[in-house]
Order: C-alpha cells, then sequence, then structure tokens
C-alpha cells in the first residue's frame, strides 16, 4: 500500500444570491504516514453544464503564490454530448475542465500537508448558476467513471526532493452533488471588519444549530487558532493582534465527524 494517498474533494462551500454564483473548492486530504509536499498538480473534471457555467477568470488558486503558480485552464468545453455512461448523465450539456497549478521551485518543494490535518484546499472555481432549484453535479474525470470520455485522469505529484518528483496515489474521490434550494447544504459566514489588525468578527447566516470547531490557517496550511462556536451562536468574536501580517483562511468543521461546514478567509494587518 502506498503511503502517499491522497483522496480528493469537491466541496461546494457558498453560494452567493446576488450574483447567482457557487464557489466549489477544491480539496486535498493526506492518509499516509508522516507528512505529502504537494508539487505539481493537474485536475480533469466533468461538470453538468445546463445548471452551471464556469467562470474562469474568478476562479483561483488557493495556495501561497510564493510557491505555486496561479491556476491555468487549459481547456473548457460545455455543451458537449454526453451518452449516459456511468454518472455522466447529462444529455447535450456535459461540461469539460481541465486545469493545473505549478509547483514554482522544485528545490525547495512546496507546502506540507499531514495526516491529522482535515482538508486542505488548493483552488475555488467558481461556477454561474442557471437554476438552483435544479440537482447541480460535478464528477472527477477518473478510470472508474469517466474512462469512456476522459484520455487522461487527474494526477498530482509529490515532491521528494531536490528536482524530484514522482506520482502520488489517490485513494478516493468526492465528487460534488448539491439543490442550491436546501440552503442547509451551504453554510455562509460574514467576517469584519476585513482587513482587521486585532480581532476579527464572525457573523453566521443562521443560528447554528449544533456546536462547531473553528480553526484559521496560515497561507503555509498552518493551524494558528482554534476554537469552538456553540449551538445557538449566530456570532463569535476571535482576537488576532499576536498573529503576523498575511492572508488566512477559517475553516468551521463538526465536533464529531470533523465535516467542513463553511470556509472563510480574512486579511490580518498591522
Amino acid at each position: 500500500m502506498a503511503i502517499e494517498d491522497i483522496t480528493l474533494r469537491l466541496n461546494p462551500s457558498f453560494y452567493d444570491e446576488s450574483t447567482q454564483t457557487v464557489y466549489v473548492d477544491v480539496e486535498i486530504k493526506y492518509n499516509g504516514y508522516g507528512h505529502f509536499r504537494l508539487a505539481d498538480q493537474n485536475y480533469r473534471l466533468y461538470y453538468d453544464s445546463a445548471t452551471l457555467r464556469l467562470e474562469e477568470d474568478f476562479s483561483r488558486s488557493d495556495l501561497p503564490q510564493d510557491l505555486y503558480s496561479p491556476i491555468h485552464f487549459m481547456e473548457v468545453y460545455e455543451d458537449l454530448q454526453a451518452d449516459k455512461i456511468n454518472q455522466l448523465d447529462f444529455d447535450d450539456h456535459l461540461g469539460f475542465v481541465n486545469f493545473n497549478i505549478d509547483l514554482n521551485n522544485n528545490k525547495e518543494g512546496g507546502i506540507t500537508i499531514k495526516k491529522d490535518e482535515i482538508w486542505t484546499r488548493v483552488a475555488v472555481l467558481n461556477f454561474k448558476v442557471a437554476d438552483k432549484n435544479s440537482l447541480s453535479q460535478i464528477v472527477w474525470s477518473r478510470s472508474d467513471a469517466t474512462e469512456d470520455y476522459a484520455t487522461a485522469f487527474v494526477e498530482i505529484m509529490e515532491w521528494v526532493a531536490p528536482n524530484k518528483t514522482t506520482s502520488a496515489s489517490i485513494e478516493d474521490y468526492v465528487d460534488a452533488s448539491f439543490n442550491l434550494n436546501e440552503k442547509e447544504q451551504l453554510f455562509a459566514v460574514e467576517i469584519s471588519p476585513n482587513p482587521s489588525s486585532d480581532f476579527i468578527k464572525l457573523t453566521f447566516d443562521k443560528d447554528l444549530s449544533e456546536s462547531l470547531m473553528v480553526n484559521i490557517y496560515d497561507a503555509a496550511g498552518k493551524a494558528v487558532i482554534s476554537t469552538k462556536a456553540y449551538r445557538g451562536a449566530a456570532t463569535l468574536n476571535l482576537a488576532i493582534a499576536r498573529l503576523s501580517a498575511g492572508s488566512y483562511k477559517i475553516e468551521l468543521t463538526t465536533l464529531d465527524t470533523e465535516v467542513r461546514v463553511s470556509t472563510a478567509s480574512f486579511m490580518k494587518i498591522d
């Protein structure tokens, strides 16, 4: 069994009602031993272009810019004919996207992902939503689901030594299937002030139905603050004065199952 096994997940994290766009996180979880050094990546996925339209200009890499290239879209096709093979039951509205993110410094390597970390977000894809009442689906390109369409599949590289990488073993794929009219599936958090130098206030779009774990991660993916938001809360104040200036990511996860229910980001200034 390869020790570098990883899982890929497509996670719809936020729906903007005003612009009718959904943000879908591309995430990695490491399942091996020790740590995993993320290098070059190439992602391929299919989606229902009758309900979703990819907005390339508003999609982005979420990896440190000093280590990785911006997101680069190599192929984007929509309204292709599908033949109802496996999960791709999209009639004449099959969408396909192929994008990559490259490691800039192959001598020192990229970010380190540890087994005890939950999920690492590598990119955020922005989709325009045509009908929020319809079921929308996004499917990873992989041998067990899309072999009749794809000539190549997702590839994630591990940095193992200066100027040396190896292909990681992808253990599992988690596709996205969601109906945006079912609001409980997407949980929004507003951060203010943003940017801030001393504290931030998290405002939830609804009172919490259960207590959640709140983790703040720096740009390298290291957890710098961990606390809880308790059931019934509508807001949460966090002191951030001790943090260094830079960008940070907040993740809210369930206490028992560690399922992520929302993400947000903020800028710390001096």
